[in-house]
């Protein structure tokens, strides 16, 4: 069955969990420790054997009880392996973590399908779009739509162009959607920073513009890269780049300028309409994740932690 351990952050071995991130099936850069170091309250981990397999688990404590939960801009973590673990596997893990946390709320990677307790797991979409073949056959799988509109939006004559400013994306990111995103608070969009900075200093962190007459800025989307994915984390439209159907023509030309360089583009969602609509024109494949989430609180503690 082999030794499934719960570890806390100081007693990790750092480079040995990398090394499994890194050689993962599913590997997923969020899981990385630069990562959860920046983004995480609190974590610690479950290793397998010798870190043949990992799970990240992100904590928070309050009225004296610790609790899991999932940081921001991070969308999935969950159990993370070279070999799918044995189904006895995941169960200790399970157990290890209804031993230690009370309650959870967090989103398990999309690698661990029916590999927890199935009433406390439901089904999330996240569209992923395999880039690695010429422009011109990706182009051909845009729905009709999707063409339609570049022909229709030619006329503006966008410019797209790369960016460094992280903290433009996050200023208009805040100013566009802070008031759908209550959550997010200033430690938090700290923290992000701080790991995009750590991004780009590993030339891990993408920014592109799209701009329209005179240099208005219409729409810019950062993104995480690794050998595997380029990870479409923030994506900004003002109101007049809406109008004109900017997004077609800035995802479009993140398209042109990553094809066949072995990635996939990962879109990161969505569950809601109008964004899932647009995605599904660029012929996406549905990888869904998995949000995980019991209550096994004290009665008073669960009216105030429903």
């Amino acid at each position: 069955m082999g030794s499934v351990q719960y570890l806390l952050q100081h007693q990790v071995d750092k480079a040995k969990w990398d090394s499994c991130i890194n050689n993962a099936a599913n590997s997923l850069i969020y899981g990385y420790s630069f990562y959860l170091d920046t983004m995480a309250d609190n974590w610690s981990g479950i290793v397998v054997n010798d870190y043949e397999a990992v799970m990240p688990v992100v904590w928070r404590k309050k009225y004296f009880t610790k609790y899991m939960y999932q940081p921001p801009f991070t969308q999935q973590l969950g159990v993370f392996f070279k070999l799918p673990p044995a189904k006895t596997v995941y169960s200790e893990i399970e157990s290890l973590l209804l031993a230690n946390f009370p309650f959870a709320e967090i989103f398990l990677n999309y690698a661990n399908i029916n590999c927890f307790s199935p009433g406390h797991c439901s089904e999330r979409v996240n569209y992923v779009v395999d880039i690695n073949n010429s422009y011109e056959i990706i182009h051909t799988g845009y729905s009709p739509g999707f063409t339609k509109s570049l022909r229709r939006i030619a006329k503006f004559n966008f410019e797209y162009f790369p960016a460094t400013d992280i903290d433009e994306v996050i200023l208009l990111y805040k100013k566009l959607y802070g008031s759908r995103v209550t959550h997010l608070t200033g430690k938090e969009y700290a923290a992000f920073k701080n790991a995009c900075v750590l991004l780009q200093q590993k030339q891990q962190l993408i920014i592109r513009k799209a701009t329209g007459e005179n240099g208005v800025l219409l729409a810019i989307t950062l993104l995480f890269k690794d050998s595997k994915r380029l990870y479409n984390i923030i994506s900004c439209v003002t109101e007049e780049g809406k109008r004109k159907e900017v997004n077609y023509f800035l995802y479009d030309s993140i398209i042109k300028e990553f094809c066949n360089s072995g990635l996939v583009l990962d879109l990161e969602g969505s569950e809601i309409k109008g964004v899932a609509d647009f995605y599904e024109k660029m012929h996406p494949v549905n990888e869904p994740y998995f949000f995980y989430r019991y209550n096994h609180l004290h009665p008073l503690l669960r009216l105030i932690k429903k």
